[in-house]
């Protein structure tokens, strides 16, 4: 369907306000209607052609947000795009518009132009709904850390390896603190509390990209972390089902998502693994480790997690002088242990407790400098793929021999 080529707005509006609204869509070739009141607009909706609402949020009588449900329950304007005007920019309002069926949020003041253009983005987002792309969405790489056990130094690697991957694609990638009911990401990262996933998946259905921008954390460095809850019993509001479509928005406008998983076999760990285009299983060299290793890849057997194809071995704390040693974990398991981290010390445990991780406080420490170098291996092995290479593992070295 072609875009008419002069598109009706109804502005649904109770102040001075209005009449600058009208002045700035008419200016743009835009036909305008004027509604003071929610049951004004919807006698409008069912007379007329319209192809956007601006609904500001207090009305008299109906207010916005029962304007917008009421809008969403009737058939001819349920796909009808909607844009909220207010004079507050509170996240929990913007919650409760999106809540409504809102699709998009502007809080006063605001620039005409920026109106304009949210207008225009709404127009032809509506005009190409339900029409397939001409081209497959580019997809970024999901990254899963699985500990075999806790306390493996899983969301240390996996926060430095986030900044790592950050520095070589500033600004589009995400750590996810995928250890719901203990997850210390943001302790890593000096993060204060603030929101998590709970954010999200209590609106699933109304997430969209500036919802989760509004979620992400912003670390000094440009990485964007997504918390898990602050309350273990909050847990189980996370289903599985929630999981996966947050992590494919996340993949489709990001190179990598980073997942810290926790050290568990529950539902939604599997979703996570399943969706990993690359799993790093972090390992120790000692006893429960190995045995625990034995137990995931029976596990991985199982439930065809493709074990040669995407999990790759990540030794920490390699060349511990008592232990067990690589060539002999490698002779067990018949593979090749792909990346080996030496112990970080004292170092490791200190940028915890400061809140900086040893990539950006310590750079040149043996454990940034390896960490930077699996990430560099990731990114290889990303761009061997792209180019069609049949073989996971260039960049990784020579499996193990059977």
């Amino acid at each position: 369907m072609s875009q008419k080529e002069n598109p009706c707005i109804l502005i649904v509006q109770d102040d001075t306000d209005i009449a600058q609204l009208r002045q700035a869509l008419s200016g743009a070739g835009l036909q305008v209607l004027e509604a003071n009141t929610g049951e004004q607009a919807l006698a409008f909706v069912a007379q007329y052609s319209i192809d956007l609402a601006i609904v500001e949020r207090d009305l008299p009588g109906m207010d916005g947000y029962a304007l917008c449900r009421q809008l969403r329950q009737r058939p001819v304007t349920r796909e009808l795009p909607i844009m909220m005007l207010s004079r507050t920019s509170h996240i929990h309002d913007k919650f409760a518009a999106f809540d409504a069926g809102v699709d998009d949020y502007l809080a006063r003041p605001f620039e005409a132009q920026e109106l304009l253009y949210r207008i225009q983005v709404r127009l032809t987002r509506s005009q190409m709904r339900g029409a397939p792309p001409e081209t497959a969405p580019t997809r970024g790489r999901l990254i899963a850390l699985f500990g075999s056990k806790g306390g493996v130094g899983r969301t240390t690697i996996g926060v430095n390896l986030s900044l790592a991957l950050q520095r070589r694609m500033p600004g589009r990638v995400v750590l996810v603190d995928g250890d719901f009911f203990f997850g210390d990401a943001a302790l890593h990262l000096g993060l204060p509390p603030s929101h998590t996933i709970l954010d999200l998946v209590t609106r699933i259905d109304h997430v969209d990209e500036e919802l989760l921008e509004q979620v992400l954390l912003r670390h000094p460095s440009g990485l964007r972390v997504l918390l898990s809850p602050r309350d273990p019993e909050d847990v189980e509001l996370i289903e599985p089902a929630h999981l996966a479509r947050l992590l494919d928005l996340l993949a489709c406008g990001n190179d990598y998502v980073v997942v810290d998983c926790q050290a568990i076999y529950d539902e939604r760990t599997l979703t996570i693994l399943e969706r990993a285009d690359a799993i790093l299983l972090i390992i120790r060299p000692d006893v429960g480790s190995v045995k625990n290793m034995a137990i995931f890849s029976e596990l991985a057997a199982k439930v065809k997690l493709a074990f040669d194809d995407k999990i790759h071995i990540v030794l920490n704390r390699a060349g511990s002088k008592s232990g067990i040693g690589a060539k002999e974990i490698e002779r067990i398991f018949k593979r090749k242990i792909e990346f080996q981290i030496a112990s970080g010390g004292p170092s490791v445990s200190a940028s915890i407790n400061r809140g900086v991780p040893l990539l950006l406080g310590q750079p040149k420490h043996p454990f940034a400098i390896q960490v930077t170098d699996m990430a560099n291996q990731l990114i290889k092995m990303s761009t061997s793929r792209e180019a069609g290479s049949s073989d996971p593992y260039i960049g990784f070295g020579p499996r193990s021999s059977s």
